[in-house]
């Protein structure tokens, strides 16, 4: 008797969850057919994708910083399903501190690269993004130019983040301020040889310029139609840098250059600068950089290219690739990465918040938005951009193989030579035969 009372009661209790369950089910399907259906269709989709932790790092000024976080926070919005972990710092030792991320198997799933990341794709440690191509990744609107920039052995591995080309600014306050006239935009290394020393000599405690460094080097080469590195060549001989070292030798001995006390605290923050911090009235930068160099101070600042060469009539500056995104090869989700590149160089919205910050635009769409909604200091980069390509010839050089270790020894050079431990001709043919034994070790071999 006492079975058949406890078969009964299970039978009562399992009608009792059907009709539950039932009930239920029909709450749901008249939400459905309501007014808020998008929205609950587009909850319950994003309810079923996983969740995702990106890490993104970039290098980069405060500017920079605070664009990038705000493009970030709409993409969390739109995509609920992701979370962006920020990691970013200034230029230096970011690529230290990469280095060791990589080495323990915990790089960022998403990279801010400048002209190096070929030798992080010889490193094999980049994601090749072909298989994203046409599906999460659109590059229809993509200069090739910029897109064969980020291609070895026929594999896209980075997205340009925008076109930039070297310049110097010129701070037309510390200019005026020495009662010197703004030179010519076709100035040559003579007038520039005469203007510094004069502004050293009427500013107090303000050098007429700093050091151009490893960049103008690559520009000075230019001008004379040479170059670092391509397709397996090295362009240029020692004494190319002998007469690149004696330069700002003779510089420095006119008083026209910043002395090495003052040139070895150089930042490459912009706010941090040497032409900030009001060490010089003259500095070296990429044109994407106005903006943040001119928001850092209440000083007026101008583009201007290089001295020409009298020579040959060139400035030798080139438009080139600014810095890329790539993905790291091990990251366990590829496909969000990829998404989230292309968000960030497609997105109408989110690169009108990022602005030139990284160059200008290689999506054309979106450049043309950015020129048409341009302010006075977007639209100087923009005009300084038509001026180069105008004026110039110079071919975009990739940078030399084992970018980081070379960049180190150019300046260790520049250093012995600041402080006289070797002679220029001395310094500059240990750079060179170590230079061409770090290039043969760091190339990248056609497959």
């Amino acid at each position: 008797m006492k079975k058949w009372y406890l078969f009964l009661v299970l039978a009562f209790l399992t009608a009792l969850v059907v009709a539950c369950s039932s009930d239920s089910a029909s709450e749901n399907e008249g939400d459905a057919g309501s007014e808020d259906t998008t929205e609950t269709e587009s909850n319950e989709e994003g309810s079923d994708k996983e969740e995702v932790t990106l890490r993104v790092a970039w290098w980069g000024g405060q500017e920079r910083h605070d664009r990038t976080l705000q493009v970030i926070e709409m993409y969390e919005e739109q995509n609920p399903h992701v979370t962006i972990e920020a990691e970013y710092s200034g230029f230096d030792g970011y690529f230290d501190k990469l280095n060791t991320q990589l080495a323990a198997g915990n790089a960022p799933d998403v990279i801010q690269f400048g002209g190096n990341l070929n030798d992080f794709v010889a490193r094999d440690v980049i994601l090749p993004l072909d298989d994203y191509v046409g599906n999460e990744i659109d590059t229809s609107l993509h200069g090739q130019s910029m897109l064969d920039s980020a291609t070895f052995n026929d594999k896209l591995y980075g997205l340009t983040l925008g076109t930039t080309a070297w310049g110097l600014l010129l701070n037309e306050t510390a200019f005026k301020e020495a009662g010197i006239s703004m030179p010519s935009k076709e100035w040559t290394w003579e007038d520039f040889k005469e203007i510094t020393p004069q502004l050293t000599e009427n500013l107090d405690g303000t050098y007429g310029t700093g050091d151009f460094g490893e960049d103008g080097f690559g520009v000075f080469l230019a001008q004379r139609d040479k170059y670092t590195y391509l397709d397996g060549e090295v362009g240029f001989g020692v004494e190319d840098v002998k007469d690149w070292f004696n330069l700002w030798k003779e510089l420095r001995e006119s008083g026209g250059a910043a002395i090495p006390e003052v040139q070895v605290s150089a930042s490459q923050t912009p706010e941090q600068s040497l032409i900030v911090q009001g060490d010089v009235a003259i500095e070296s930068i990429a044109s994407n950089q106005l903006s943040a160099y001119a928001g850092a101070t209440e000083d007026e600042f101008k583009l201007y290219p290089y001295p020409y060469n009298a020579e040959t009539g060139k400035n030798g500056v080139s438009l080139r690739p600014s810095q890329y995104f790539a993905a790291y090869k091990d990251t366990k989700h590829p496909k969000e990465a990829a998404k989230f590149m292309n968000f960030f160089v497609n997105n109408v919205e989110a690169t009108e918040i990022l602005g030139n910050d990284r160059g200008a635009p290689v999506n054309s769409e979106v450049r043309a938005n950015l020129i048409e909604k341009a302010d006075e200091l977007d639209q100087a980069v923009y005009n300084y951009i038509d001026l180069v390509n105008e004026t110039s010839d110079a071919p975009y050089i990739p940078n030399l193989p084992g970018y980081n270790e070379n960049t180190q020894l150019f300046t260790e050079t520049e250093q012995i030579i600041y402080y006289e431990q070797k002679s220029v001709d001395e310094a500059s043919e240990d750079y060179y035969e170590e230079l061409l034994k770090n290039i043969e070790k760091y190339e990248v071999k056609e497959e």
